[in-house]
This record gives C-alpha cells, sequence and structure tokens, in this order.
C-alpha cells in the first residue's frame, strides 16, 4: 500500500498549496477593505486646459453610437475646440458608420475577413494611427465604448491629472443600469468594488492600477514613444497595462473622471462575456504573470506582486474546481474503505492520527468546509456591500435597492460567474458574441 500513502501525500500537498496560494489572494482583498477609508485622491485642478482625441471602437453599434456620440460632443463640460471623437465602425453589417457621421464623429471603416484579426485591438490601433498621422496636436487620447456615458468634467478632470504628469489612467466605472436585474445589480457590485476599494488603494499607496478600456487616457507622448498601440490580444487594455508595467510606467486611477458603463444583462451575455475576457486574460497570465513576478524579486515593489495576484485570479476557478473535488471524492472513498475495515494505506500513516476515526474525521471536514462556504459569503457580501456604499453617491438615491440583488446574492451568483470564467480559461479559443445593448427604451 506504499503507492497509496505516495498518492495521498502528493494530493494532500497540492490541496495544501493551493490553500496557500489563494491565502496569498485574499491578502491583498483584506489590504483594500482595510483601507476603504481612504478618501480617493485629487488631482489639482488646473487652468491649462489639454487637447484630446476620443476614440470609440465600434462593431455593428447602431443601437447606441448615435446617441454616444451626440452626448460627447454636447454635453461636455469642457471646450468643444480642444476634443475631437473618433469612430472606428469595425465589419459593421449596420449602418453604425453612417449614425457616427451624422452625429458629428470622425469616421473609419476597418472591413478585415481575417477571424484572428475581429476584435477591438484592430480598430483601436487604427484609430491610433490615424490620429498620429493628422497633424493634430492632441496631448492624449482616451478611449470610450460605443455604450459609455461619461460625466460632464471627465476630459477637465483627465486634464487636470495630465497637468500633474499623469501620462496613463484609468477611470471610475460607473453601471449605468444597476437595477434592471439579477445581472447587472451582481456585474454593478463588482465594478464598485474595483473602482472604489482596489484601484483607491493602489492609487493613495504609490501603486499601479489595471487598465479598464472604459475611459482610459494615455497620453500621445507615451503612444509616440512606443510607436502606437502595442496590445493587440483579445484582452488589449489589460494587455496595455502589464506590457507599460514591465516598462516601469506608472498607471493612475483618476476618481473623478467617472464613465457610466451598461452591464450585461442577461445570463447568457454574462457568460459569454467572462468566458471571451477570461480566456484572453488566461493567455496574458501565462504570457506575462510570471515576469510581473520576477519584477518583484528585482525591484522589490509591492505593485507587480499585485498585478500577480489579480492575473492569478482567472486561472483559479478552474484550479479549484478540478481539485478540490478529486481531492476529497479520494479522500472520503479511502476513508469509508478504512472504516469498512479495508486496509488502504501502512500502518505508519495512520499512527500519525488517522486510524480509528474516519467517522469523526469526515464530520470535522465537512463542518471545515462549511465554515469555509460561511466566511465566503460573509466576505464576499462585505466587500459588495462597502463597495457600493461608499460608492453611493455616484450611483444616486436609489443606490440600495438597485445593488441589493447584487450585494446579497453575488456570493451565489460568482459560482455562475467561476464556471465560465473556467469555461474560457480551459478552452483555446473563445469565438466571440455580440451582446446586446440596453438601450433607454429596453430600461
Amino acid at each position: 500500500m506504499v503507492a497509496m500513502d505516495i498518492v495521498f501525500w502528493v494530493m494532500t500537498g497540492l490541496i495544501l498549496l493551493i490553500a496557500l496560494f489563494l491565502v496569498f489572494l485574499l491578502f491583498w482583498q483584506f489590504l483594500f477593505i482595510f483601507f476603504a477609508p481612504l478618501k480617493p485622491k485629487k488631482f489639482k485642478e488646473s487652468d491649462e486646459l489639454k487637447k484630446f482625441a476620443i476614440i470609440i471602437p465600434a462593431h455593428n453599434e447602431s443601437a447606441v453610437i448615435k446617441g454616444s456620440v451626440e452626448f460627447l460632443l454636447s454635453k461636455l463640460d469642457y471646450p468643444k475646440e480642444l476634443y475631437d471623437v473618433y469612430v472606428c465602425a469595425d465589419n459593421c453589417t449596420d449602418n453604425t458608420a453612417e449614425l457616427a457621421k451624422e452625429a458629428g464623429a470622425k469616421v473609419y471603416e476597418r472591413h478585415c475577413d481575417d477571424p484572428d484579426k475581429k476584435r477591438a485591438a484592430f480598430p483601436i490601433k487604427l484609430l491610433i494611427e490615424k490620429i498620429m498621422e493628422s497633424g493634430i496636436d492632441y496631448d492624449a487620447v482616451v478611449k470610450f465604448d460605443a455604450d459609455n456615458i461619461p460625466c460632464a468634467d471627465f476630459l477637465k478632470r483627465m486634464s487636470d491629472a495630465l497637468n500633474e504628469g499623469v501620462e496613463i489612467a484609468r477611470a471610475h466605472e460607473a453601471p449605468s443600469n444597476m437595477g434592471q436585474n439579477l445581472w447587472t445589480s451582481v456585474s454593478s457590485c463588482y465594478y464598485a468594488r474595483d473602482s472604489r476599494l482596489a484601484c483607491n488603494f493602489r492609487e493613495r499607496t504609490g501603486m499601479n492600477s489595471m487598465i479598464s478600456g472604459a475611459g482610459m487616457m494615455v497620453s500621445l507622448k507615451v503612444l509616440r514613444e512606443i510607436g502606437g498601440w502595442d496590445a493587440m490580444s483579445g484582452i488589449d487594455d489589460a494587455e496595455f497595462a502589464v506590457l507599460r508595467m514591465l516598462e516601469g510606467r506608472r498607471i493612475h486611477y483618476v476618481a473623478d473622471a467617472i464613465v457610466f458603463e451598461d452591464q450585461p444583462s442577461s445570463r447568457e451575455d454574462t457568460a459569454n462575456r467572462n468566458a471571451r475576457m477570461s480566456n484572453a486574460l488566461a493567455k496574458l497570465y501565462w504570457a506575462k504573470g510570471f515576469k510581473l513576478l520576477g519584477m518583484f524579486f528585482k525591484t522589490g515593489k509591492l505593485t507587480y506582486l499585485d498585478m500577480f495576484a489579480q492575473l492569478s485570479f482567472v486561472p483559479l476557478p478552474l484550479l479549484l474546481g478540478i481539485s478540490i473535488p478529486v481531492y476529497f471524492v479520494f479522500y472520503f472513498v479511502t476513508l469509508a474503505l478504512q472504516a469498512a475495515g479495508i486496509q488502504v494505506y501502512t500502518e505508519s500513516l495512520f499512527t500519525m492520527g488517522l486510524e480509528g476515526s474516519a467517522f469523526l474525521t469526515i464530520i470535522i471536514t465537512l463542518i471545515a468546509a462549511g465554515a469555509a462556504l460561511i466566511f465566503y459569503y460573509v466576505f464576499w457580501t462585505y466587500q459588495s456591500w462597502l463597495g457600493v456604499f461608499l460608492d453611493r453617491k455616484i450611483l444616486g438615491k436609489k443606490w440600495y435597492k438597485e445593488a441589493s440583488k447584487g450585494i446579497w446574492l453575488g456570493a451565489i451568483a460568482m459560482v455562475a460567474y467561476g464556471s465560465s470564467v473556467s469555461s474560457g480559461v480551459s478552452k483555446k479559443k473563445v469565438k466571440w458574441k455580440e451582446i446586446k445593448r440596453n438601450t433607454k427604451s429596453d430600461a
């Protein structure tokens, strides 16, 4: 039975390593909660106003593109001569290009039959190339998705940040449809936690934030230095952030630059988005994640360890989903055989405290598993509530009513999230699927 002893110890060791890895990842979440009272950083207001090029990559966005461009050109509290809106109608089969032109955007159309080049990175690259070739003296590029609605002073806040030396920044993400249903509420709570807890902690402690495509800002100086847009994976914003971090550049979070984003409102759309993003993030993790870890050991800067930890959450659901069930099936079966009088292990193993108490061991294990689930539910629920509570002025007077499903059921919904993330990680490639936009008439 020596072979069974070896299998037991190997599997136990692997589970302990996974548990230690999980504790390491959760350490950062405790930091975010502990430092939650930190007030968001405010960049000093400046009379010097920067010039922006706003870019929007759009694929079949006829439902929202006209309203979004019109909003940007008429509702922002910023001199109209200091910004332009560029739209790339990317492989569109609808009238996205025509509607964007009618609204006042500078429009480029892109058509490509190569399925490997049908993703957002390519229209972003095209638009930035056109901007760099335009001869217009822009100071920075701001990227929005077709459904994004920024706060009125968004460009002013980014201009202030630029004047303080910020070259790359992410915005504060907020939902535009939080109270629509369970899925939008859960997603909204997650983004509140990410912006208000995680990004705020990183900005106030001098660490880097992960860029999000909604409202990200990059100076033309940086884009010229790197030769244009160079993040061409399926998760271009995160890849761009990691590449810049590995170069030693700082990525800021501008809390007062708020962008409202439409959240997926169905289980199918949520699962599709999670699978697509996790598939691309997993590839980024294996390609660049351990370089971030190496940078931590090289420089001693915690920001690299933090980003390595955040990327490590992507393969985690698949790792847990496989290892824990396999381990416990093996564990309980062998304990049951031992209780039935069938010797599975050598006597030496059971002289270490396992003999004669298989039933008690099973009960203790089940209690421990139940305690872990309770801890997970309380921890996740508290984080969700805290993020939304601190964001309540942005979310409006009905913040609790609209977020309540996400707060109290979010931990349970994360099981579905974990399933879709695992699906994305386990596949070689995830096909892009169109997500329904929630226009005002749909809300």
